[in-house]
Formats: structure tokens, C-alpha cells, sequence
């Protein structure tokens, strides 16, 4: 990618919504061989290519990757996807991509299940330099820009995904695994911890700061009220 933060958005709608041979180009294009992989629900370290013993068949992490896209894709053919906003830290080659989504599994008659979904992916980026093909020429030093202003001829470089995360709020995920607003029950939890944390403030801050002080000797600015 030229311009990571405005070009993520085509690369997400052609893993998750688009035709599978969109979604096999996207990975090749976009995806390093050796990239990793974690959502709440699998994950896939990163590992180089390996020929399969006993076998003429190669493997890599990207290659598992892709067979984990195809079966979101099997599981939901008609998912419906948008993302919301992006934003790229280049400091620290970090893209982030606020996303919902509506998966819904083939088998449910009439779409009575379907799961409306928030999330936060974030992918990791590695920019390198590319081939007449636009290929990353892998084993290159991961250069930076000040390399760019140089007057010797330097191979064009673009960004990479290096690796994948997705992140879920645990009501959001549950609905995966637990429809019909089952959800509703860890939203009650949640309430509940919160009331809990009014009610221990109410109760143990000013016995904490006696025992902090007057027994340990230590400071409790941290949880003392200002006279």
C-alpha cells in the first residue's frame, strides 16, 4: 500500500464481502508470507514457507490465514461489512480500523440468528521495498524515510501487513457464540462491577488511607480526598 489509511478500507471489503478470487488477491497482494493472525476465536502465528514433508505442497502463515478468510466466508456468504474510520500510526507502523459487521450463518433459516457486531483491527505494517511486480522484496532492511531522500537510486517501497489483530468488547464477540441477547447477560455483569465500585469506594477509602498511613507509612495521595 501507497497510502495505508486510505487504502485499507478496498483491502477489508475484498477479504470479507467480496468474490474469493478478490479475497486470494488481497491477501497476496497485501499480506506478508510470514504474517500472524489473532482473533478471539483462533490465531495463527507467524511462520516462513515450509514444504510439507512427504508432500510437493508448501505452507505458510499467510496460507492458513487465507483458509481461516474462506471459512468466515463459507459459514457467512452474505455478510455485511463497513468500516467506520481509520487511522495510521506511522511512528510505530500501526493501522487501526474501526469496523461493524452482520454475520449471519447460511444454515439459520429465515436469518432468525445474526450476530451485529463491533470491532477493532489492528494491523501491523512492515514497509519495504518492492519488485517490477510490486512484491516485497523479503529480507530487505525495513528502511525509513529519511532513506527516500537520498540521491542514489532507491527500489520504491511500499507498507505491508505484517500481522493482524482483531479486538472485541466481550458482549460483541458473545454474540457469536451466544445469540438471542444472551449478550445482555455480561452487559448486567458489567453494570453490576460498576455498582460494586461505587459501593467499595463508599466503604474502604477512608480505612485505606488510615492503614496506609498511620500503620504502614506510606503515601495515599492516590485514593486520599483533598481537604
Amino acid at each position: 500500500m501507497d497510502d495505508p489509511e486510505e487504502q485499507i478500507s478496498q483491502v477489508i471489503l475484498n477479504l470479507t464481502v467480496h468474490s474469493r478470487q478478490d479475497q486470494q488477491q488481497a491477501l497476496l497482494d497485501y499480506f506478508l508470507p510470514n504474517a500472524y493472525f489473532i482473533h478471539p476465536f483462533c490465531r495463527v502465528p507467524s511462520f516462513s514457507t515450509f514444504k510439507i514433508p512427504y508432500t510437493n505442497h508448501v505452507v505458510n502463515s499467510r496460507r492458513l490465514i487465507a483458509w481461516i478468510y474462506q471459512w468466515y466466508r463459507i459459514l457467512s456468504p452474505n455478510i455485511r461489512l463497513e468500516v467506520d474510520s481509520t487511522s495510521f500510526d506511522k511512528k510505530h507502523n500501526l493501522l487501526y480500523a474501526t469496523i461493524h459487521q452482520t454475520f449471519t450463518i447460511w444454515i439459520v433459516p429465515f436469518s432468525l440468528w445474526q450476530a451485529n457486531v463491533k470491532l477493532v483491527t489492528v494491523l501491523e505494517l512492515q514497509r519495504l521495498p518492492v519488485d517490477a511486480r510490486n512484491k516485497p522484496i523479503l529480507g530487505a532492511k525495513e528502511d525509513s524515510d529519511k532513506d527516500d531522500l537520498t540521491l542514489s537510486k532507491q527500489p520504491s517501497k511500499r507498507y505491508f501487513i505484517k500481522g493482524q489483530e482483531d479486538h472485541y468488547q466481550v458482549d460483541e464477540f458473545l454474540k457469536f457464540v451466544a445469540p438471542w441477547g444472551v449478550s445482555l447477560l455480561w452487559v448486567a455483569w458489567q453494570l453490576y462491577a460498576t455498582f460494586f465500585c461505587a459501593v467499595g469506594v463508599f466503604l474502604f477509602r477512608k480505612p485505606m488511607v488510615v492503614v496506609r498511613e498511620r500503620i504502614l507509612g506510606l503515601d495515599s495521595s492516590a485514593v486520599k480526598k483533598e481537604q
